[in-house]
């Protein structure tokens, strides 16, 4: 584990940002632009993204373009790199994800798994893709690793694409304070609401941490958006991981997670209103 993984970034200026994906047609209605955000406060066993897990920029080397020629070596400021049988060897303890071997390798080897945006630029950038949004009824979905943990930056820049027409998802596990989320939701056209496991124990067990908070703030989450426009919808998701989870298991609890509540959501593949 990568220490300081858990660091949040308040800053209004800038965030880490892991990729810029075009053309999603997985985060939400339409053709969509998801940016994935740096920081992830969950540990999941079956982890598609681990990349994202540190807030911090983190350097990767690529066996199947590496040419050998050991210029990331002689450059690195640190001597953080060496050479060893399968290839570069990278002391985590040594390096300060300064960029500099990343720059200077001639074969693009050497990558650098996230990019400080600042927020005019990053708007800039993913409204280039409004067409998209218009023809398909896409939009730009803020995704991760999870975008709670920039909070600050995250709802300026939800705020500047509402300014811009856009529709915007935020897509959570909802392990966050409850005040981080309200500050969220009033430029939050759509939320998706991530449930691991519904289960206490085998939440913990496969994601590091309790689910008390995630189910506290799915149930703030419907009260909010019955008495405000404003997310308007919600799908709620749940992976499906074989040798951990039986298909569907979850759906049902987590209904009842959000009962009493006239919130329409989704959960997998149905609609379904909480009684």
């Amino acid at each position: 584990m990568i220490k300081g993984a858990m660091a949040k970034n308040n800053s209004s200026s800038g965030a880490t940002i892991l990729e810029i994906q075009r053309l999603s047609t997985e985060d939400g209605p339409g053709i969509r632009t998801t940016i994935f955000f740096k920081g992830c406060p969950l540990r999941c066993a079956w982890c598609q993204n681990p990349e994202s897990i540190s807030i911090r920029p983190q350097l990767q080397w690529m066996d199947t373009t590496c040419i050998g020629c050991g210029t990331c070596i002689d450059v690195c400021p640190e001597d953080a790199l060496s050479s060893g049988p399968e290839g570069i060897i990278i002391d985590r303890h040594l390096c300060t994800s300064c960029g500099m071997c990343s720059r200077e390798c001639p074969s693009a080897a050497m990558k650098m798994l996230g990019k400080t945006w600042g927020l005019e630029k990053l708007v800039a950038e993913v409204v280039k893709d409004r067409v998209y949004f218009e023809k398909s009824g896409g939009g730009i979905t803020l995704s991760g690793g999870e975008p709670t943990m920039q909070a600050n930056f995250t709802a300026l820049l939800l705020k500047n694409l509402k300014k811009e027409g856009i529709h915007t998802a935020l897509d959570t596990s909802g392990q966050c304070a409850q005040d981080v989320l309200g500050t969220l939701l009033p430029y939050v056209d759509m939320v998706l609401y991530d449930i691991k496991e519904i289960d206490p124990d085998r939440h913990r067990e496969f994601t590091g941490v309790s689910n008390e908070k995630i189910l506290d703030n799915l149930v703030y989450l419907c009260r909010y958006m019955e008495t405000h426009e404003t997310p308007a919808d919600l799908w709620i998701r749940t992976p499906v991981i074989p040798g951990a989870k039986a298909a569907g298991s979850c759906a049902p609890s987590t209904t009842s997670a959000a009962a009493n509540t006239s919130v329409l959501i989704w959960t997998g593949h149905s609609k379904t209103a909480p009684s």
